[in-house]
Formats: structure tokens, C-alpha cells, sequence
């Protein structure tokens, strides 16, 4: 009886330890979808689950081969690519992504000049 109760003691207490980890792939592919879908509410509803700050991840996330804005513009998710644009800084905003060309030099060149991605990002950057 008491190494029963005693398995149940240290069962009960690890349990409160173990801590479920997520998958980053999941969560990069959720991030890319929301995005897609233009839902920026859920977008940031995924983010804020899972504690990640778009500034953090935004140069190591790419969603088919392009960088979050990008991606954004490409689907016309001109909500979730204001909210993007939003919580990045002008410093990640103005500097070349990994082709060489900002993100502003990429829309001119991609007619998405007049997006309202664009818009977000000019008004960040106080342009």
C-alpha cells in the first residue's frame, strides 16, 4: 500500500512539471496560413499562444520562399501585412532581405506599390 501511494505522490507531482512542447513547424505553418487567409486576428492569437514576437522570428520565417510581408502581399493580406508591419522595427522594415532588396524596392518592383501592406510600412517608417 505504500509504494502505491507513494508511485501516486511522485506521479502527481511530475505531472505539474511536464510541459508539452510545440512543434515549431506547426506554428511556422499556422503563422503562413493565417497570413494567407488574411486572418490577423488569428494570427495574432497563434503568436501571442505560443509567446513568439514577430521581430524575433521574422528573418528566419519564410512562407513558400518569401519573407512574411512578401507573402502578404502576394495574397493580398493586406490586414495581416499591416499587423506584420506593425510590430516589426524600422531598422527590419528598411534593411535588405536575403535577394538584396528591401521590402519597399520588392513591392515597387512587383507592382504592390499601392498595397495596403505598403501603406503600413511607409507609415512605420514615417516615409
Amino acid at each position: 500500500m505504500k509504494k502505491l501511494f507513494g508511485a501516486a505522490v511522485i506521479l502527481a507531482m511530475t505531472s505539474g512539471i511536464y510541459v508539452p512542447q510545440v512543434e515549431a513547424g506547426n506554428v511556422a505553418q499556422s503563422i503562413c496560413g493565417y497570413v494567407q487567409s488574411d486572418h490577423k486576428s488569428r494570427l495574432r492569437d497563434q503568436l501571442r499562444a505560443n509567446k513568439i514576437k514577430l521581430k524575433r522570428i521574422y528573418s528566419g520565417l519564410t512562407c513558400n520562399n518569401s519573407s512574411l510581408l512578401r507573402f502578404a502581399m502576394l495574397n493580398d493580406a493586406d490586414n495581416a501585412g499591416a499587423f506584420i508591419a506593425k510590430r516589426l522595427s524600422v531598422k527590419l522594415l528598411s534593411g535588405a532581405e536575403p535577394d538584396g532588396k528591401t521590402i519597399l524596392q520588392w513591392a515597387s518592383e512587383n507592382g504592390k506599390d499601392a498595397s495596403g501592406t505598403v501603406k503600413a510600412i511607409r507609415k512605420r517608417m514615417k516615409i
